[in-house]
C-alpha cells in the first residue's frame, strides 16, 4: 500500500527514524550526568531527580548481578504501579538481562504458566502477591525470589492521599529477601552494560489470548527502543514534560508511553499505584501534567467526578486512549475541560505498543490512526496474503515494520503461523483503509495476542 498517510504526520516527524543508539537504562544514566536535579520520578509527592533514580538503578543492577543474572536471564516482574516496577525494569536493561512482565491480577495457575514458559532466574513480586507467589514458586528451583512492599518508597505526607488498601501491611516469609534488604546490600554497578541492540532480547511480553497456552513476543532492544523514540517523537516528549503513568506498567502502552519515552527524553514520570479519579484529578493539578495515557473508563470518571471543578486539568497536551473507544459525549466534556482531544492508536504486544496512531492535530474518531514510522500496512483477502485489497474494503489488517516481535518465545511453529519471512505479521483483525490512510478495525479473524 502506498504511504499516502504522511502527509498527515505530526509536524516535525520525519521518515526515516534515528533509533537511539543506547538502552534505557544507558539514558537514564545519560541525563543523570548532564541534567542530574531534573526530576525524574514522582511517587505520591516524593520526588526522585535522575541523578537519585540513577543511582538506584545501578545499585538494583550490582544486587541482581550479585545473584548471577547476566546477558540473556530473565527477571520476572510481578509489580503493581510502584517503584519496584521501574527500578527492575531499568536494573535488567543495565545489566543486559531479559524483562519478563507478569499481569499482577495474575492468579497461582497463570503466574505458574508464565514462570515455566518463561524460566525466570529472579522474581521481583508485590509482597501483596506473595500468597500466590510461594504457591507457585515451591515447584521450581528458580527464581529467586525478592519482595518489595508499598511503604518502601511512599512518604508519610503523600500526595494525592495513597487509598487504604495501598497501606495494609503484608506478611512475607522470612526466608526471603525484602527488596531494600537486598538492595542496601549490594554494590552498585558500575554503569549500565552496553548491549547489542539488533540481536539481544530486551523484553518477552506475555498477554491473555483464548488460548491457556502463554505466548511470549520477543522484543529485542532495538525493536523496543524503535517505538520508544517513535512515540517520543509522535508526542513531542522533552525534558520539560510531564507524564501521568496510572495505566499498569506490565502493559505495552503504559510501559512505553508512560515510562520509557519519559525516561528516554529526560522528562519527569507521576507514578500511581492505582486509579482512583481523585488522586487521577489531584496529580494532573498539584504536578501540572502534560500527557496522560488512559483508558475510557478512566475518562469517564473524571469527566463525571463531582468535585472537578476544584482542580484545573489545563496543563494537558498530549492524551491517548487505550482500549475500548470513548462515547462522544465524554470526548466532547474533556475537550472542554482540558482543550484536548484524546486519541486512539492500534497497539500490539508483538509490535511492542503502537503500529498506527492517530495525529494530535487531525485525529478521526473512531480510527486507530495513520502508520507511525517505518510500518507499511496492507489489508489482504482472508487467507490469501496475496490478494491485497483496496481501499475501504475490509479485510485482514498485515503490518511489518521494525518493532514487529522476532518472534515467540521457544515456539517456532506458533511464530511461522503469523510471521512471513519477507517481515509481515498478520495481526489476526479485520479492517480498512479509508481514503486518508487511516485504520479502522471491525473485528477479528482468529485468536491473538492483544495489547
Amino acid at each position: 500500500m502506498q504511504p499516502i498517510w504522511k502527509r498527515f504526520w505530526p509536524p516535525g516527524v520525519v521518515d526515516p527514524l534515528d533509533p537511539p543508539q543506547e538502552s534505557l537504562a544507558q539514558a537514564v544514566s545519560h541525563w543523570a550526568k548532564v541534567a542530574p536535579n531534573n526530576p525524574a520520578l514522582i511517587y505520591y509527592g516524593d520526588v526522585w531527580s535522575y541523578s537519585h533514580l540513577n543511582q538506584l538503578m545501578l545499585k538494583t543492577a550490582g544486587a541482581l548481578h550479585a545473584l548471577g543474572v547476566e546477558g540473556g536471564d530473565r527477571v520476572m516482574l510481578f509489580c503493581q504501579n510502584t517503584p519496584h516496577f521501574i527500578l527492575g525494569f531499568l536494573a535488567a536493561q543495565a545489566v543486559g538481562a531479559v524483562v519478563v512482565t507478569a499481569n499482577p491480577m495474575f492468579r497461582a495457575e497463570e503466574l505458574r504458566d508464565e514462570i515455566m514458559d518463561s524460566r525466570p532466574k529472579v522474581l521481583l513480586a508485590d509482597a501483596a502477591m506473595a500468597s500466590v507467589v510461594e504457591e507457585v514458586v515451591s515447584q521450581f528451583a528458580e527464581p529467586v525470589v525478592i519482595y518489595g512492599q508499598v511503604a518502601d518508597f511512599l512518604p508519610v505526607d503523600a500526595y494525592p492521599k495513597a487509598h487504604g488498601n495501598m497501606l495494609q501491611g503484608v506478611t512475607i516469609p522470612a526466608s526471603r529477601p525484602t527488596f531494600l534488604s537486598w538492595v542496601t546490600q549490594a554494590r552498585s554497578l558500575a554503569e549500565p552494560k552496553a548491549v547489542n541492540l539488533g540481536a539481544e532480547l530486551a523484553l518477552i511480553q506475555y498477554s491473555a489470548g483464548t488460548t491457556a497456552i502463554p505466548k511470549g513476543a520477543m522484543i529485542l532492544y532495538r525493536q523496543f527502543l524503535w517505538n520508544v523514540e517513535g512515540f517520543l517523537r509522535w508526542s513531542q516528549v522533552t525534558p520539560n514534560t510531564v507524564h501521568l503513568a496510572v495505566l499498569p506498567l506490565f502493559h505495552v502502552n503504559a510501559m512505553v508511553h508512560s515510562m520509557a519515552a519519559p525516561f528516554m527524553a529526560g522528562a519527569s514520570v507521576v507514578l500511581l499505584t492505582g486509579f482512583e479519579t481523585q488522586a487521577v484529578i489531584e496529580a494532573i493539578d498539584r504536578y501540572h501534567v502534560t500527557n496522560w495515557a488512559g483508558t475510557a473508563a478512566m475518562n469517564i470518571a473524571v469527566v463525571n467526578f463531582p468535585y472537578l471543578s476544584r482542580c484545573r486539568l489545563d496543563s494537558l497536551t498530549h492524551c491517548t486512549l487505550d482500549g475500548d473507544s470513548i462515547p462522544l459525549p465524554v470526548l466532547e466534556r474533556f475537550r472542554e475541560l482540558t482543550g484536548v482531544c484524546l486519541v486512539e492508536g492500534y497497539t500490539l504486544s508483538e509490535t511492542i505498543s503502537q503500529i498506527t496512531f492517530n495525529p494530535f492535530h487531525r485525529p478521526k474518531l473512531g480510527s486507530r490512526g495513520i502508520p507511525v514510522h517505518g510500518v507499511d500496512l496492507r489489508i489482504s483477502e482472508l487467507s490469501d496474503f496475496d490478494e491485497e485489497l483496496p481501499l475501504t474494503q475490509q479485510g485482514e489488517v498485515w503490518v511489518r515494520g521494525p518493532q514487529v516481535m522476532a518472534g515467540y518465545w521457544e515456539k517456532p511453529e506458533a511464530t511461522r503461523a503469523v510471521l512471513r519471512s519477507d517481515g509481515w505479521f498478520d495481526t489476526g483483525d479485520i479492517g480498512y483503509v479509508d481514503e486518508d490512510g487511516y485504520l479502522y478495525i471491525v473485528g477479528r479473524s482468529k485468536e491473538l495476542i492483544k495489547a
